[in-house]
């Protein structure tokens, strides 16, 4: 659809599998709804011809000139001085992980003398103003300054799923400043799915705004800056996977290898010198041993429902421990034993068992009539929740009350 002038509907149709036409034909109206894809209104016009679609003119002029490598200064050619001058692959690897697990540890701890991640210095430029951001988000909370119910969920997601939740707020807040700078948020990120990762460009050939833009993705650790010449060059990360298309697997493994084992009598040993992950740990797990490179802990009901109080589900501990399972461990099935995760499980059925509400409590009736008035009363309602007949007393729901009061009253 790029070269040609329209495409025959019936063409279109069998894009789609054949297992799945009502996602086909949702996906079709969503273009037609978005004005990129519609139907020719002259060959709509006639009934002997078949209808056929066409992609908007500008929209097929942009996509023809990303395609081509005119996109803009994002998809340029660069020339070789600056690639080979780039960081390696492992230096981006460093880069990504130091920025995005400083972000995370700011989140477990944001009251602590411990800064969120800077603005690197080669940029020179205003970052982001990380406190809005993850109160913004759901966070952390502002008074107290502490990690939210959110963040210690956010904390248990994967990093694809980490870093879109931080987009999404930071598109949203682009969306409440006037300037136009939705536009421009929306147009980088876009132009950065056209990047490969490591592949640099010049900062210096953007406008101020995409240029503010840089300098606050690699405060997030997606871009990574460096100098040729007296010249700042940024190249994408490898979380800059999650903008490109990539997947939550790949974007996981490509930023950390895991380093969890659990073994069936709920012992968890971490082998990693990373604060950060030793302190996600902590949150679930009771600490027994920490050695240079090795965290040891087990799994009890204590920690685990601290945890569940703290609004995390069990489903999410079972989750983070199987996304960050060891190479040594990852050709078992299950990752984790099914002991574990089961009792994890129960551990959270235990804390559903019992629900709070709001309750008044009934006695000291004059008389035995009174009370069982009143306790047929609450009974006919839906509020009596506990009754004894030979204390003469009761337990109602205490949005009932007032009518309680007033019926007792009435029959005293």
């Amino acid at each position: 659809m790029l070269h040609a002038h329209s495409i025959p509907a019936d063409w279109v149709d069998q894009w789609g599998s054949p297992h799945s036409p009502v996602k086909h034909k949702a996906a079709v109206d969503k273009l037609i709804q978005l004005q990129l894809l519609k139907l020719s209104s002259s060959q709509r016009a006639s009934r002997n011809v078949q209808p056929v679609y066409t992609l908007h003119p500008d929209f097929q002029e942009q996509l023809k000139a990303a395609q081509t490598g005119n996109a803009g200064q994002l998809v340029k050619e660069q020339p070789k001085h600056v690639l080979l001058a780039a960081p390696s692959a492992e230096q981006l690897d460093k880069y990504a992980r130091s920025h995005w697990e400083g972000l995370l540890l700011y989140v477990i701890s944001p009251a602590l003398p411990s800064k969120p991640p800077p603005v690197p210095a080669e940029i020179g430029l205003p970052g982001l103003d990380m406190d809005n951001l993850l109160l913004q988000a759901g966070l952390i909370s502002a008074e107290p300054k502490a990690i939210a119910e959110q963040g210690f969920r956010f904390l248990l997601l994967d990093t694809y799923s980490q870093l879109w939740l931080l987009l999404q707020q930071y598109i949203t807040n682009a969306q409440k400043k006037a300037g136009g700078e939705l536009l421009h948020v929306i147009s980088f990120l876009l132009q950065m799915g056209f990047r490969e990762v490591g592949l640099p460009f010049p900062l210096e050939g953007l406008n101020p705004l995409q240029a503010n833009i840089a300098a606050q993705l690699s405060q997030l650790g997606l871009l990574m800056p460096f100098r040729v010449n007296g010249e700042v060059w940024v190249s994408p990360t490898r979380l800059a996977l999650a903008l490109s298309g990539g997947s939550s697997r790949e974007v996981q493994q490509e930023v950390a290898e895991g380093y969890v084992i659990v073994e069936t009598n709920y012992r968890v040993y971490a082998y990693t010198t990373s604060e950060l992950q030793v302190a996600i740990l902590r949150l679930f797990v009771r600490a027994e041993c920490r050695l240079p490179n090795l965290f040891v802990g087990t799994l009890t009901r204590e920690s685990v429902t601290q945890a569940l109080e703290f609004g995390v589900q069990a489903d999410q501990i079972v989750s983070f421990l199987q996304q960050h399972a060891h190479p040594h461990v990852l050709h078992k099935v299950p990752v984790v034993p099914e002991v574990v995760s089961d009792q994890v499980r129960l551990w959270q059925a235990d804390t559903q068992r019992v629900r709070h509400q709001k309750a008044v409590l009934y006695d000291s009736f004059p008389t035995p009539e009174v009370y069982r008035l009143a306790a047929v009363f609450a009974q006919q309602h839906g509020w009596l929740l506990w009754q004894n007949n030979d204390q003469g007393r009761f337990v109602s729901q205490a949005g009932g009350h007032d009518q309680m009061r007033t019926y007792i009253k009435s029959v005293k």
